[in-house]
């Protein structure tokens, strides 16, 4: 593993922005001062993303099944797919989600469901930029076993649940989604306003009838694109193009709780159009991987706990 440069990021951001990429709202800035933590070291290159059909990364979570795996997906307009990469990039397998469909799909997460004995995948099909989308879809579906000798290189998810949904306070865009691995919830928040909203589809979602995610409160931060809730729930990422921020989150609070708290800043070697971050499975540390817009070959960007 290679230590990378953190002087190359004025560069980065500069081809990124010119280059055209998919729009950055005026909004997306660094949020405030806050303090910079040392709890995570500096990004590690651990790889590169191998598959060529991954061309547009948006979200990233680790997989429960087996820990030395990734999953992802790519951003609007593509198939319904969510692909298996090892924690070195390596192409492991794609699997198609049966009956779903990919609107704006913006990030990825994991957490429990209905059956307590099955970790499930949750995709976030929440992006609209123009914030005009009359509703907005969750899927759900099991995580497949990858503990196996042979995981098939192609492979359909079956039974899957779409989770519909508008906000309690009118459409909006958002590219952060995250589940509670302790009771179940799913969190939304969104990307454009000046102070960000959060929202709570608490649990049991509907699959029937419409489900209305709950405004809970503003957030001090702009432009949020991903975000995840470590295994055991005790600490949040969120990022934007610019930051991670990282809230630690007590036993007993819920994530509002936490997120009512200032957080810390994390070192963060910027990356173009970089929107996706999870803790991984142990909780060592966590990844981020960038959308392939004017880097190729992607890099996997590993930052591990101090």
């Amino acid at each position: 593993m290679k230590t990378l440069k953190t002087g190359l990021i004025l560069f980065v951001l500069t081809t990124f922005v010119a280059a055209g990429c998919k729009e950055v709202s005026g909004d997306d800035t660094p949020a405030d001062n806050a303090e910079i933590s040392n709890l995570f070291s500096a990004a590690q290159e651990v790889g590169t993303i191998a598959s060529e059909d991954i061309d547009e990364a948006s979200g990233l979570v680790a997989s429960r099944s087996n820990s030395n795996y990734l999953w992802t997906h790519n951003d609007s307009g593509g198939e319904p797919i969510v692909y298996l990469m090892s924690k070195t990039g390596a192409d492991a397998s794609k699997a198609r989600l049966e009956g779903a469909q990919n609107i704006d799909w913006e990030d990825i997460a994991m957490g429990p469901g209905p059956d307590d004995a099955i970790q499930y995948l949750y995709v976030g099909d929440i992006g609209d930029n123009s914030a005009r989308r009359s509703n907005l879809t969750i899927y759900r579906v099991a995580e497949p076993d990858l503990n196996i000798a042979n995981i098939p290189s192609t492979q359909t998810l079956p039974n899957l649940e779409a989770i519909n949904y508008v906000y309690s306070n009118g459409a909006r865009d958002a590219e952060s989604l995250m589940v509670d691995p302790l009771t179940k919830d799913i969190y939304i928040v969104s990307k454009r306003e000046s102070q960000v909203g959060l929202y709570k589809l608490p649990y049991p979602q509907s699959l029937i009838e419409m489900d209305t995610a709950e405004f809970l409160m503003n957030m001090p931060y702009s432009g949020f694109v991903g975000g995840d809730i470590s295994m055991d729930g005790s600490e949040i990422l969120i990022k934007t193009y610019f930051e991670i921020y990282h809230w630690p989150r007590a036993n007993g609070t819920t994530v509002k709780d936490a997120l009512t708290e200032k957080p810390s800043r994390l070192a963060y070697t910027a990356e173009p159009q970089g929107e996706a971050i999870c803790f991984s499975t142990d909780g060592s540390g966590f990844f981020t991987v960038s959308e392939k817009n004017s880097a190729d070959p992607v890099p996997l960007l590993f930052y591990r706990r101090n």
